[in-house]
């Protein structure tokens, strides 16, 4: 059976078909120099040849009437599809992918240090107020000797409510501390007498003094964590430049590199405190049962990590907009161009009368 055809629209599905296998090869590329094929960058154009000519020779073939061979372009697309998602997904997504994480370690600082003081206190909420009371007269005080006046009426008075709070004795300083220097021994002394005075409280309230030792050390190490690198995610929040997803760029980024340390120093102080409460009751960022160890974004860019963030993350549009790019360019667009170019059907299908009546899906793989 003979159709009337656009020569001209024959010529232009042609070269838009062969400008999608253009595109898929390339990216194919992209995605295959995790591999480091034969050792050279011209490794992944070798390779990338093998699925190109399974695409573009099943193409043909099945244009030509041998319909079978569009098995054999299917499992090339496949291939292609594959490759193009690895490179194309962190190419376009890398940016929002280090954001995403580093929003997961801020929120991390802001939920731990009260996690922490929970897990000091046994869970008694009435210990837990007083116990962060403690925390604010201390902060009070401390801000008043640093920032304000030295140790003026304020101070005395923060002083004063400590010591109600905490059943110490403390006796307020007679030094103002008019001068600068004046004003950092203040603090300095201050804090340290305040720091033990919320140790002694919470070690009174746990029958194991050793272990209420290691948590009270493990929430002022938490602190120093809080101060030293909240900012620094912020910084990386508040960025917005392409993430290049290069092997040696990914493990030389340093963005990632302060998560990788955030995230090793956050899991020892879990674990400290797992420890010293003889609970699991801080769940560590790398649990060890994770194909990658957080943050995933260490992995940029190969293979292993695009299949695993784009499993956790099909939920998001943007990974839609990825996935629908590279279906289309390399699977649904060349696969409609096709039913308008195809030629006549084998000889064995196409002297059949009948030929044409069969289901469109047995006449697109020659099934008789």
């Amino acid at each position: 059976m003979e159709k009337n055809k656009s020569k001209f629209l024959v010529v232009i599905f042609w070269l838009a078909a062969v400008g999608c296998f253009i595109f898929g090869y390339y990216n194919t590329v992209m995605g295959l120099r995790m591999f480091d094929a034969f050792g050279s960058s011209a490794g992944s154009w070798l390779l990338a040849i093998v699925p190109l000519v399974m695409v573009f020779g099943g193409y043909y073939a099945a244009v030509k009437g041998q319909r079978k061979m569009i098995y054999l372009y299917l499992a090339g697309e496949i291939l292609f599809f594959v490759f193009n998602l690895t490179y194309l997904y962190p190419h376009y997504l890398g940016r929002t992918l280090v954001n995403e994480e580093a929003k997961v370690l801020k929120d991390k600082l802001d939920k731990m240090p009260n996690e922490l003081d929970a897990i000091a206190i046994n869970g008694d909420s009435v210990a837990l107020k007083k116990l962060q009371r403690l925390r604010e007269f201390q902060t009070n005080l401390l801000d008043e000797i640093e920032k304000r006046n030295g140790f003026g009426p304020y101070a005395k008075q923060q002083v004063n409510n400590f010591n109600e709070l905490a059943k110490t004795d403390y006796t307020p300083s007679r030094d103002v501390g008019r001068s600068q220097v004046e004003r950092q021994e203040l603090y300095k002394e201050w804090k340290k007498k305040t720091d033990q005075g919320i140790k002694d409280f919470i070690v009174s309230l746990n029958g194991d003094a050793k272990a209420a030792e290691k948590l009270v050390n493990a929430k002022y190490e938490l602190d120093s964590l809080v101060i030293k690198y909240r900012p620094k995610l912020d910084l990386i929040l508040e960025e917005n430049t392409k993430v290049s997803i290069e092997r040696e760029a990914v493990n030389n980024n340093a963005q990632i590199k302060i998560m990788k340390e955030l995230t090793t120093k956050l899991d020892k102080v879990a674990n400290n405190v797992n420890t010293a409460s003889k609970s699991a009751s801080f769940v560590p960022l790398v649990s060890g049962k994770e194909t990658i160890a957080f943050p995933k974004t260490q992995k940029l860019g190969t293979f292993e990590h695009t299949l695993i963030s784009v499993k956790e993350r099909l939920g998001k549009l943007d990974t839609w907009g990825v996935i629908i790019v590279c279906f289309f360019f390399d699977l649904l667009g060349p696969f409609l161009f096709y039913f308008y170019i195809r030629e006549d059907e084998d000889d064995d299908f196409g002297s059949d009368p009948g030929a044409f009546d069969r289901p469109w899906w047995k006449r697109l793989f020659g099934v008789n």
